[in-house]
């Protein structure tokens, strides 16, 4: 759903200006804003209550880390309706809570897998099932849930086994979010080109932010690699690459190159909107190539095609199987 949606976001336990911040979730974009204030990265758990969040806020050229304590509600349907038709609002809502559902059911029936560790073959699938539980915690934004998951399946294996990776990937998602940065980047550095692709987004705005830019302009380079959907990453390695004293020529054929990922629209709506890139925008705008920029092209789904029959009055040669 696009447009922006109040979630109440408040921070607890400050006084005067501090207290009375708000924040807009952007769905869209996959980030926390500041209303007409400057952008801080978050991402939104999917459960209301009381989250002690470590965010990285913009202030001119450079980035200061704030660790706030934010109260989150969830929508109101009133909120939610008024943003969209009424019949769309009904099946949405319908949408919404059977996926809630069945994600509750999921967890459920996979925990009493995991549970049952009587025999061999119990603990064999408890090990697969809490493999899967410890996915779905961490897409559930159950993170606390998912970093105990994913610390019982890296215990299982010895510290040299390869097949750890993908688990310390998880983990180091999981400890991002909870904002325990110095344990998340050193989870991070092992699990290399396992991680998720917010891993690498998060791990390049802590970096950047400590002054390691070499690492930074490489974590967000895989981002833009790897995710296709979310431009930010792109949109901070062109801003590192003009600050490192890269050629504007450079950075304006990295956005063309990339654009096919991430679509003209979004990439120019955010040059154009967004003040912290506002040198990638004027190099783009000076070097007058902006219309290079190409929209996204669709992910290619299909299948080969099947090999065309003989034309008629030719001799297929059928080959024997080895």
């Amino acid at each position: 759903m696009g447009g922006r949606v109040a979630l109440g976001c408040e921070v607890e336990g400050g006084s005067g200006e501090a207290s009375a911040r708000r924040y807009t979730w952007v769905a869209a974009r996959g980030r926390l804003e500041q209303e007409n204030e400057p952008a801080a990265v978050w991402v939104a758990p999917k459960t209301p209550g009381l989250h002690q969040v470590g965010v990285l806020v913009q202030e001119g050229n450079s980035q200061v880390k704030q660790t706030v304590m934010l109260h989150v509600h969830v929508p109101t349907p009133e909120d939610l309706a008024a943003l969209m038709k009424e019949g769309d609002w009904k099946q949405a809502q319908e949408r919404t809570l059977a996926e809630r559902e069945a994600a509750e059911a999921k967890l459920a029936a996979l925990g009493e897998v995991v549970a049952k560790r009587e025999t061999r073959e119990d603990r064999l699938r408890a090990y697969y099932a809490l493999e899967d539980l410890a996915a779905l915690q961490l897409d559930e934004g159950r993170y606390e849930e998912a970093l105990r998951s994913y610390e019982e399946l890296l215990g299982s294996h010895l510290e040299t086994d390869p097949k750890r990776k993908p688990f310390l990937a998880g983990k180091a998602s999981a400890l991002f979010v909870l904002g325990r940065e110095d344990e998340a980047l050193g989870v991070y550095a092992q699990a290399g080109d396992e991680n998720l692709p917010m891993s690498h987004y998060y791990a390049g705005l802590l970096l950047e932010g400590r002054g390691q830019l070499p690492e930074a302009l490489e974590a967000y380079s895989r981002a833009a690699e790897a995710n296709r959907w979310f431009a930010d990453p792109l949109l901070r390695q062109a801003q590192m690459m003009l600050r490192q004293g890269r050629s504007a020529q450079e950075v304006v054929e990295l956005l063309i190159q990339a654009s096919p990922r991430f679509g003209r629209e979004l990439l120019l709506e955010r040059l154009a909107t967004d003040p912290q890139f506002a040198a990638v925008n004027q190099a783009l705008t000076a070097s007058g190539r902006a219309a290079e920029l190409e929209e996204r092209r669709p992910i290619e789904t299909r299948l080969p095609e099947p090999p065309k029959p003989p034309e008629p009055g030719r001799t297929a040669v059928i080959t024997p199987e080895p």
